[in-house]
């Protein structure tokens, strides 16, 4: 027999002799112990058979009948079943803790995979919360930057307000002083005139008619007078001829004295306006052309009225000097009321304003109105 362990295969040789001969519980748990030690050594079933199988046909005697061989191979059938038991309770163990083993990897898959669940859900509402964080965040910027804009608007409204009431104290007076000075004195001319006509009636013809042409130059005069400050408070041609005739009059006259050359063009749907939205537009045009005369240092100007997505534009433009478009918007420059008049003038007829000045170019005023039914469906 040849065996590299020897050892084994000599204690195993014993023990099956032993079992053989007396076939007692002994020499299984002897066989069994054999079996637990070669799991311990390392060793398959296969080296357990190969010894068993070497053993065996070392017992065997060589007289022996097969009747005999096989009872005795029988025999140590049931000593090998039992050295083999270690190999099947290891073998058993392998497979509890396999189960065990995938039970856990499946347990651990499942969690894997409710994690994943949960990060997923995580970073949805991480974000989520950015998205509401950062919505929030344009949202307090709006929210401010209408805030300030409100503040500006009630402050030019505060300052709008106190300059009206001066102005219209400041205008009482010129009107007051211009009625004492020109149409008083004028008056007061004619008067002295027809006393001395009343006095000297037997005075020659020609003194008589000159003094005639006097009393009726001042009377002129001062009927001029009155007409003007009759059309600088309220045009009349403005509401019995319309807004375009009103306005080519007025650029006319302010041609005339001021010297700056103005181009007026206009087109007819201009007078599908209501009168109240004519009436801003006059005024915005006057007052535009008012600065230019005032402010620009301009040599001309033009003003255009055009139909416009629904509504009405009209253009002042002039070639004089710019200005930084921030000095007329902010509270601290409060410089100019005109414009600050021409932008509530426009706001509460549901216009837009727009003011554009750039050096080299001048400056232009833009006024969107629409017509009165867009006014009535957006309010």
């Amino acid at each position: 027999m040849n065996d590299p362990n020897g050892h084994l295969s000599q204690e195993y040789l014993t023990a099956l002799k032993k079992y053989l001969a007396h076939g007692n519980e002994r020499a299984l748990h002897q066989a069994y112990e054999l079996g637990r030690r070669t799991v311990a050594d390392g060793l398959g079933v296969i080296d357990m058979a190969k010894i068993h199988e070497d053993v065996l046909l070392a017992l065997l005697p060589r007289s022996s009948t097969p009747q005999e061989s096989l009872k005795m191979a029988k025999t140590a059938g049931a000593f090998l079943t039992e050295s083999l038991s270690p190999f099947e309770i290891t073998h058993r163990g392998f497979r509890d803790a396999n189960r065990t083993l995938r039970q856990l990897n499946e347990t651990l898959e499942d969690r894997n995979r409710q994690l994943g669940a949960a990060n997923l859900k995580l970073k949805r509402e991480i974000a989520e919360r950015k998205r509401v964080e950062r919505e929030l965040r344009e949202s307090e910027e709006h929210y401010r930057a209408l805030f300030n804009q409100a503040r500006l608007m009630q402050e030019n409204l505060r300052y709008l307000s106190s300059q009206i009431l001066k102005v219209q104290e400041e205008e009482r007076k010129r009107i007051s002083r211009e009625l004492h000075d020109e149409v008083g004195q004028a008056l007061t001319a004619v008067n002295v005139n027809l006393a001395v006509l009343e006095k000297g009636i037997n005075g020659s013809r020609a003194e008589l008619r000159k003094k005639i042409a006097d009393a009726q130059g001042l009377l002129e005069q001062t009927m001029e007078t009155v007409h003007n400050f009759s059309r600088e408070l309220r045009p009349a041609m403005l509401d019995d001829l319309g807004l375009i005739p009103a306005l080519r009059s007025f650029v006319k006259s302010f041609a005339e004295r001021t010297a700056v050359r103005v181009c007026f063009d206009a087109t007819p749907e201009v007078e599908r306006l209501e009168i109240e939205q004519k009436t801003v537009l006059y005024r915005v045009a006057q007052e535009s052309l008012t600065n230019i005369a005032k402010h620009a240092q301009a040599s001309q100007g033009r003003l255009t009225i055009r139909e416009s997505k629904n509504g009405i534009r009209m253009e002042v433009k002039d070639n004089g000097r710019s200005f930084r478009m921030e000095q007329q918007t902010a509270s601290a420059s409060k410089k100019r009321l005109g414009l600050i008049g021409i932008q509530e003038r426009v706001r509460l007829a549901n216009g837009v304003f727009k003011l554009e000045s750039a050096p080299g170019k001048g400056t232009k005023i833009s006024v969107w109105i629409p017509f009165k039914l867009m006014a009535d469906h957006r309010c």
